[in-house]
């Protein structure tokens, strides 16, 4: 075999100063990826799924967003922020983008419950820019396999660490986004489905379900069941469900037909003896009758209240299934796996401001419903 010499390519340019710092901060991210966070907020939030999702501020072209944690520990040297894809809301690819922002870190002057919706006020005295402007670029998510998310993919290095002082205090990081690039063009409102969590006055905590695998079609249905599953742990003690399924068996009027919520420890994928195409995904040692009854369409919306009070961090593995009492048609929803979450954290630790549309806003809008972020 005859071997053909490659031509000779030519010297590589120098990189400019702007390039040789970009380059960098890459390498930073890619590093900050692979590493153990030194810190989570909302911290309960580590290894639990976020009850909601957020496209702030990354997902923004022009926009401020201060978010504040009290519950980042003293003493901690931050060298970078990231956040996770949410693994519940949205299935598939989502696309990557070069995003232009700046990043400023400070020591609130008050606590995150207590943030003004003027950023000014919010920003401490002793801030840095952790991260002057530049452009960062962030990779596609994949929708993870279980929730929540194993990596922190959309990572923000910063140039400059920041040491919070050895008593804490509450953290406000100010990112600024001026612009980004993206598949779909130049500086577009995008839909990044980063994983968030909303925070409830009374302590009260909701988890939603993660679904997988593939449900059954009813009888006279063309779609496979399938279901979704919010936890409430209430803080009068107890924990409720709500549930939502669709496409099951309808109710002709007879007032026959049932929904089903099955709990279980463990998953499994045994099918049913008479109906092969509709699996077990769990274990099911629990079966509760959900009141009411399924709607014409084959669909349900309905509440299970009182259920005893779960121990937190507790993996359940669920199914809905539907079936008319009468002629025994059924049909079993794809599954749904959750852990089970502790009481929201009182006071509440972390908030934030935003002005999703002007970065040169003096205020924005206070929320409760923040992105979950790890710090490295």
């Amino acid at each position: 075999m005859k071997h053909r010499s490659r031509p000779s390519s030519p010297a590589p340019a120098p990189l400019s100063a702007a390039s040789r710092g970009l380059c960098a901060l890459l390498a930073l991210g890619a590093a900050a990826a692979a590493q153990t966070p030194v810190a989570v907020s909302p911290a309960d939030r580590a290894g639990l799924e976020g009850s909601s999702f957020t496209h702030y501020p990354l997902g923004r072209k022009n926009a401020r967003m201060q978010t504040l944690h009290d519950d980042v520990p003293g003493g901690t040297v931050l060298s970078g922020h990231a956040y996770r894809r949410d693994a519940i809301t949205v299935r598939g690819l989502v696309d990557g983008l070069t995003c232009d922002l700046q990043v400023t870190v400070s020591m609130a002057p008050a606590a995150a419950a207590q943030a003004s919706t003027t950023f000014a006020q919010n920003v401490g005295q002793n801030a840095v820019v952790v991260l002057p402007r530049t452009q960062i670029a962030l990779s596609p998510t994949d929708r993870p396999t279980i929730d929540p998310a194993a990596t922190w993919e959309l990572v923000i290095p910063y140039a400059t660490p920041f040491v919070v002082p050895p008593g804490g205090g509450t953290v406000c990081v100010d990112v600024e986004i001026f612009g980004n690039q993206s598949p779909g063009g130049t500086d577009q409102n995008l839909s990044l489905y980063l994983d968030a969590h909303q925070h409830y006055a009374d302590g009260r905590a909701m988890q939603p379900a993660y679904r997988f695998g593939q449900g059954c079609p009813a009888p006279g249905q063309a779609q496979d069941s399938y279901a979704t599953l919010d936890l409430w742990r209430l803080a009068g003690g107890t924990t409720e469900c709500d549930v939502s399924i669709r496409d099951g068996v309808a109710d002709g009027g007879s007032g026959t037909t049932r929904a089903l919520l099955m709990m279980g420890h463990a998953i499994d994928g045994t099918p049913l003896p008479f109906r092969s195409d509709c699996p077990f995904w769990s274990s099911n040692e629990l079966w509760f009758a959900l009141p009411g009854t399924m709607d014409a369409a084959g669909d349900y919306d309905g509440t299970l209240p009182g259920l005893p009070l779960l121990p937190p961090g507790y993996r359940l593995w669920c199914q809905a299934a539907s079936i008319d009492l009468t002629t025994v048609d059924m049909a079993f929803s794809d599954a749904l796996t959750l852990v089970t979450p502790p009481y929201g954290a009182l006071p509440i630790p972390t908030a934030r401001v935003a002005n999703a549309n002007d970065r040169t806003a003096l205020t924005g809008t206070f929320s409760y419903a923040v992105p979950v972020m790890a710090f490295f």
